[in-house]
């Protein structure tokens, strides 16, 4: 059985749901589904360096969710992209 594949919002490649970071939202919050457990929508990102940059510069999670997402989310990934 093949992997699942998911698109990256910034450059919008498709690979395999396991070498993506999912933010996740649960009940208007935002998340880093760190396991791609939890329930409710998510934009996958690809855990390359310039993808979490331009996700983070252009602020692209407001356009994957159709909302204004708060300076703290990306803050967060800003805090991810660092640790790994």
């Amino acid at each position: 059985m093949q992997a699942k594949q998911r698109r990256c919002i910034a450059c919008r490649e498709s690979k395999p749901q396991s070498e993506m970071l999912r933010v996740a939202r649960v009940n208007n919050e935002y998340l880093i589904d760190i396991k791609q457990k939890l329930d409710g929508r998510g934009a996958y990102i690809c855990k390359d360096k310039n993808c979490l940059d331009l996700v983070i510069k252009k602020r692209i999670l407001n356009r994957a969710f159709k909302t204004n997402i708060a300076n703290e989310v990306y803050d967060l990934l800003g805090e991810y992209e660092k640790n790994n």
